[in-house]
């Protein structure tokens, strides 16, 4: 979770089968999958991110992460929903 991509990239190559298979473009699939592994770095209490930020703030990791959750998650919701106004068609 250091730089976001593993997980995208342990999946991403499955998304063109499947992406053929549900008559969608891959880009559809692809493009909130990549900011979502972006994301998900603030919400992880191992990240590098995080370790350092809650070194340098002097709180636990674990604070920290408590209070980047609720943002992220708004985040989330809004990569996915603008990923299916602004590119599904």
């Amino acid at each position: 979770m250091g730089s976001g991509n593993a997980p995208f990239f342990a999946v991403a190559a499955l998304i063109l089968t499947i992406a053929a298979k549900m008559s969608v473009e891959p880009a559809v699939m692809l493009l909130p999958m990549h900011f979502a592994a972006s994301v998900a770095r603030a919400v992880f209490p191992i990240t590098p991110v995080i370790v350092v930020s809650s070194g340098m703030g002097g709180v636990s990791p674990f604070a920290l992460v408590k209070r980047t959750a609720i943002p992220m998650a708004g985040a989330l919701l809004v990569i996915i929903v603008a990923n299916f106004v602004l590119f599904y068609r």
